[in-house]
């Protein structure tokens, strides 16, 4: 094409434009191929102006490595606070397919029960439970108290001996940290919970007492899901005596609360609701996401012109 345009205009006097014309090739394709150092046909690329940059992809990567057990939306948003990679969930849930780094699990099946109350605030209704650590060839036991809209852990105690008496002096203190307000408490049918001690709280404080129903712990999942946690990041690993083992578990309850993304709050830190902050953190993620964005059109198109 090349050299029948210089050939047409050698002959004939015509202009490079009137021989395009007459073939139908716009001057663009003329002058783009005369730039070319190679005339061979190329495969041209994909102009995706909005693909994630491969530093975001070795990020996104690493801190799914980092935190193995996490599953991709958690991991998100806490790349986004972190300032790691600012993508979103279908972002990362690709790089991470893609990669084969997915951490998958099963899921659990639906239960078909019915449950009416949706506490609508904090305060409203606690979830109390306990578990038992192991340290140093001695059981203890933890207690904790769980609000169930935030799931802020309002109170716990690492005790030596799980009885009524105890338990009652755990839920005067857990009322006392967020005085004047009347949750449910809701409970199984354990005897450290069914005595004259904890009712006689419980009346004090006109508390709401709601026993779930025996041998379900379904009924009182939340805090049976706040232990697994607790299991989990701790590895059933206390410390060598009674002292190490309430350190390590503040330790914990501090990260809970205040760092750890929850799914059930828009993967925030129970910490941010407890604050009344989850508008303020959403609109800062969505300025991180928007500036990762504009950053991303910006270097692509900048790839794709250099690549031209």
């Amino acid at each position: 094409m090349i050299q029948l345009v210089e050939t047409t205009k050698r002959r004939s006097g015509w202009q490079a434009y009137r021989t395009l014309a007459a073939l139908g090739v716009p001057r663009s394709v003329l002058y783009a191929w005369k730039r070319r150092e190679n005339l061979e046909d190329q495969i041209g690329k994909p102009c995706r102006v909005y693909e994630v940059l491969p530093a975001e992809r070795s990020a996104i990567c690493a801190f799914a490595l980092a935190y193995p057990k996490i599953g991709y939306r958690k991991l998100t948003w806490m790349m986004v606070d972190a300032g790691t990679a600012c993508v979103g969930e279908s972002t990362v849930y690709r790089v991470l397919s893609e990669a084969d780094l997915l951490s998958r699990w099963k899921r659990s099946t639906i239960s078909s029960g019915e449950y009416n109350f949706r506490p609508d605030g904090p305060n409203q209704q606690w979830h109390v439970g306990c578990m038992y650590v192991w340290v140093a060839a001695q059981f203890y036991f933890l207690v904790s108290f769980v609000d169930a809209y935030i799931r802020y852990v309002v109170h716990h105690k690492l005790l030596m001996s799980l009885d009524g008496k105890s338990m009652a002096i755990e839920l005067q203190a857990a009322r006392e940290r967020s005085a004047g307000v009347k949750p449910r408490v809701v409970h199984d049918h354990g005897g450290e919970f069914v005595n004259r001690d904890v009712a006689a709280v419980i009346k004090a404080h006109n508390l709401i007492d709601i026993k779930t129903r025996p041998r379900h712990p379904e009924s009182n999942g939340i805090v049976e899901r706040f232990n697994g946690t607790v299991r989990d990041e701790s590895n059933n690993d206390y410390g060598d005596n009674y002292l190490q083992a309430e350190l390590i578990i503040a330790d914990l309850m501090q990260h809970y609360n205040h760092e750890r993304l929850h799914a059930a709050l828009g993967y925030m830190s129970p910490a941010t609701w407890h604050g009344g902050q989850p508008n303020e953190v959403r609109d800062e993620r969505a300025r991180r996401i928007a500036a990762a964005r504009a950053h991303r059109r910006m270097t692509n198109q900048q790839r794709f012109t250099e690549a031209a």
